[in-house]
């Protein structure tokens, strides 16, 4: 292959969107481009979307991004970050016989109880990476299916997740990786393996799940079918991609400890890569195998869940309702001098009306801001007790391409922060895996070179 005659299309598969970049192998040339889709709210705690609703806006992204290739280029491959752990469950001919059921469902109440009753959480943190509220993510789905319709659960011919679903429909073949897998909560993360015991309460056969792959690999190809509809060339090497936070870490380079990726998207997470998987498992981290495999650091991550959406119910109460709500709370705030007037603002409280209204919109959207900065530094803080620390930081994700946040983290955390890629770096570093996978780059550091800012 020649790079430069090389394109790479990455994916980052979000909560209410999906992101794409069209890169050249060279990083001479890129086209981003963005596609929405909308999971439903059914009224009784339950998140979920159609899975061809979800298809159709991974298709049409990918068919965006595919009209770019310039004429006699190559398009060597495509690869997938994604924000997995939404269920998904098909019948014998891989239809899907339920919707999408997002991560953030919340329909499940004590039915893990039930189903799995003495489960150790502390054991089973420790063999999947990462710590199981019972309520949430696919194995929670699960249980509630087996308490509630076991007739579907034990009649269904494939149980996978939303990413997966995508790439089959892509190539026709079955497979996950250990990184977009960690939050199936099946596998354990050390072997490679599901968890068989898990499996049998559940009554699930290991050949219903999708086999357990290296990441990176390349899964097969895309069909004529596929190509048909999101205009793909047939033939195209689809390779199995990572989380999305250890994905954009790749994309800009953060692969040492002492360093640390910023990843603002529906959640604010802080991704660490830890040479030791004891330390983070010490430190109560989520942990994604991130470089592992080559002997290199596992990813140790600290979550401020959902952030996104308090940031935006708090500012669309007091400071703008409108569509251009993210706008205001970022200028109305640079309007603030720090301390926002002595006003502070707790997201994960109920606001105190009478107190908020005293003050203008903008030390309102400052306090909004700095309870932001002063969660995660506190965040920060805690795993820095645990002896994980850094002096550095990128920041990725939608927030990273307003300058006034990375200031205040700066400020807050003394630490030097960097901006890079902005909301594409999940994008970003799913091409980097796919380079590194179709041997156009040796390793990360010279993919990121190539790829640049």
């Amino acid at each position: 292959m020649t790079a430069e005659k090389n394109f790479i299309i990455g994916l980052d598969i979000g909560t209410s969107s999906v992101k794409g970049i069209l890169i050249a192998a060279d990083g001479s040339e890129r086209y981003t481009g963005r596609m929405p889709f909308t999971y439903t709210c059914p009224g009784n705690g339950g998140v979920e979307i159609p899975a061809e609703d979800y298809l159709k806006a991974c298709f049409a992204l990918l068919g965006e991004l595919a009209s770019k290739l310039p004429a006699g280029a190559v398009l060597a491959g495509v690869s997938a970050a994604s924000a997995s752990g939404n269920l998904l469950l098909l019948d014998e001919n891989n239809v899907p016989v339920t919707p999408i059921y997002n991560w953030q469902d919340k329909r499940v109440t004590d039915e893990t109880d039930r189903i799995l009753p003495g489960l150790d959480t502390d054991a089973y943190f420790r063999s999947t990476g990462w710590a199981f509220d019972k309520k949430t993510f696919p194995l929670a789905m699960l249980c509630w299916y087996k308490q509630h319709h076991p007739e579907i659960l034990s009649d269904c011919g494939k149980v996978c997740m939303s990413t997966e679903y995508l790439y089959y429909r892509l190539t026709g073949k079955w497979g996950i990786g250990t990184s977009a897998g960690t939050p199936f909560y099946l596998i354990d993360q050390v072997s490679g393996t599901y968890n068989q015991k898990i499996l049998d309460v559940l009554g699930i056969s290991e050949d219903k799940l999708p086999p357990v792959m290296k990441t990176g690999s390349i899964l097969g190809t895309v069909t004529a079918e596929a190509a048909s509809l999101c205009g793909l060339p047939a033939g195209t090497p689809i390779l199995l991609g990572t989380f999305d936070h250890p994905s954009a870490a790749r994309g800009v380079g953060i692969c040492k400890e002492g360093q640390l990726l910023l990843s603002c998207g529906t959640s604010w997470v802080g991704f660490y890569p830890v040479q030791s998987r004891e330390k983070a498992v010490a430190a109560k981290m989520l942990i994604d195998p991130f470089l592992s495999d080559n002997g290199g650091p596992w990813g140790g991550m600290v979550s401020l869940a959902s952030l996104s959406g308090q940031i935006e119910s708090f500012t669309r109460a007091y400071v703008d309702n409108s569509d251009t709500w993210y706008r205001s709370l970022v200028e109305e705030s640079a309007k603030s001098e720090t301390g926002a007037g002595g006003l502070t603002i707790n997201l994960l409280a109920e606001p105190d009306e009478a107190r908020i209204g005293q003050f203008e919109k903008r030390h309102i959207a400052r306090a909004i801001m700095e309870n932001t900065v002063n969660m995660l530094a506190s965040r920060m803080a805690e795993i820095a007790e645990a002896g994980i620390a850094c002096e550095e930081a990128v920041m990725v994700g939608g927030p990273s391409e307003s300058p006034l946040w990375a200031e205040l983290i700066a400020e807050k955390t003394g630490m030097r922060v960097k901006v890079m890629h902005g909301a594409y770096a999940g994008a970003v570093g799913a091409a980097v895996l796919a380079g590194i996978g179709l041997g156009l780059y040796p390793d990360g550091e010279s993919a990121c070179a190539a790829l640049g800012d």
